[in-house]
């Protein structure tokens, strides 16, 4: 299986991609490339791809002359076309934390999901909703210091890992199909510390590999 790890400094990404990369690499059957040129989108090589790993996300944060802050576009639309085209036709797409913040119309579509808001980071339980499905199969509920998003999202999602907060439970982890491709979300990742975690590289390495199945 041939995956992508697309980084780049959107969300701090590129702290946690390299770390995300080098567990991967670590199987003998992946063969992984890290690279922070979103131009690979919109190429002909991405089709080399099975899968791509992305959470540098469709927006970003950019500071007005005035001081005030705006949402826009981290992708060209050429871009964004391309990564599109690469999971509707069959591909896999692994999207982390970023990747659902601040986005809309057809993003919304492809993740599932998305959020523009989130307590304080902290110290949480990340409770394992679907132990059956083949990206949690072994990972148990497991401890992560992180960000809980207040994610809207698609109902008939299928939910994978959930954590609590105000007393609700709170999706952290879901797939869906986009075409003939298959998206693993996690709303988790804020920094490359999630990813140290043995559950979490358990849960990621899977979601890999179910998705670059498709």
């Amino acid at each position: 299986m041939k995956v992508l790890v697309l980084s780049g400094p959107n969300h701090r990404f590129d702290a946690s991609a390299s770390v995300i990369h080098d567990f991967l690499a670590e199987r003998s059957d992946m063969s992984v490339t890290l690279s922070d040129d979103k131009d690979v989108l919109a190429s002909s090589q991405l089709n080399e791809f099975d899968v791509c790993v992305f959470g540098t996300g469709f927006t970003r944060t950019a500071r007005q002359a005035d001081g005030t802050s705006k949402r826009e576009p981290d992708l060209t639309s050429e871009q964004e076309d391309g990564l599109f085209q690469f999971v509707s036709g069959g591909k896999g797409l692994v999207g982390i934390h970023g990747t659902a913040w601040w986005i809309g119309g057809r993003a919304v579509d492809l993740i599932g999901g998305h959020a523009n808001w989130h307590p304080p980071g902290g110290t949480f339980t990340v409770h394992i909703e679907d132990a059956d499905h083949p990206i949690t199969q072994g990972v148990g509920d497991f401890e992560v210091e992180d960000e809980i998003y207040m994610s809207a999202y698609d109902p008939y999602l299928h939910i994978l890992a959930s954590a609590e907060w105000s007393n609700r439970p709170h999706p952290m982890a879901w797939v869906k199909s986009f075409g003939e491709g298959r998206v693993f979300y996690t709303t988790l990742g804020h920094g490359p510390g999630t990813f140290e975690r043995p559950a979490m590289q358990q849960l990621v390495t899977q979601g890999v590999q179910w998705a670059g199945a498709s």
